[in-house]
């Protein structure tokens, strides 16, 4: 009966120490990007600012976008700011987690053909990053429109190259954009 309730006890202690509490991850890694905010500022001395919002998070009502609206035979340098769905700045955790983190740039439509962007940031292993880039448009003769797609691609640690896409994704939003004469 004694080594009956010992093996029990033991058992029990054994179980017990074994759980584990689970580490939750950072609240940053929780909070959902609600704002995307492109500031462009160009080789002639425009500026432009294009917001994509969507305040409720992914599921609920659709974004509110702008359009993009940028001038032909220009070149332009771009900021990226983000924000969660609760106002708080995402940028500085994006930046400081850059070896985690890489945005990538594509467009469609007639724009795919007179406008090319360039990452001009690094993370801290010289990899691109993509807060910041460069756009440079070539000249047009009529309004050339398209859209901007942009994807935030998270990594594992020490997995990113690059140029390949991670197979996880934090953000995925398309803006329209206009190329003026």
């Amino acid at each position: 009966m004694k080594c009956t309730l010992s093996v029990a006890l033991l058992a029990t202690l054994l179980v017990l120490s074994g759980c584990e509490k689970s580490h939750s991850p950072s609240d940053d890694e929780h909070k959902v990007p609600g704002t995307f905010i492109l500031r462009l500022v160009g080789s002639r001395g425009d500026t432009v600012t294009a917001r994509w919002r969507d305040s409720d998070g992914p599921g609920g009502s659709p974004p509110i976008v702008d359009t993009l609206g940028l001038r032909s035979n220009s070149t332009y340098s771009c900021s990226l700011e983000i924000l969660a769905t609760d106002g708080d700045s995402l940028t500085n955790t994006i930046r400081s987690q850059g070896t985690e983190h890489q945005f990538f740039y594509s467009l469609d439509g007639s724009a795919a053909n007179t406008v090319s962007i360039a990452i001009t940031d690094r993370d801290s292993r010289g990899m691109p990053l993509g807060l910041q880039t460069r756009w440079s448009i070539d000249p047009v003769e009529a309004p050339t429109p398209g859209h901007v797609r942009i994807q935030l691609y998270h990594y594992e640690p020490n997995t990113k190259d690059g140029q390949a896409r991670a197979p996880e994704t934090d953000a995925d939003i398309s803006l329209p954009l206009v190329i003026e004469p």
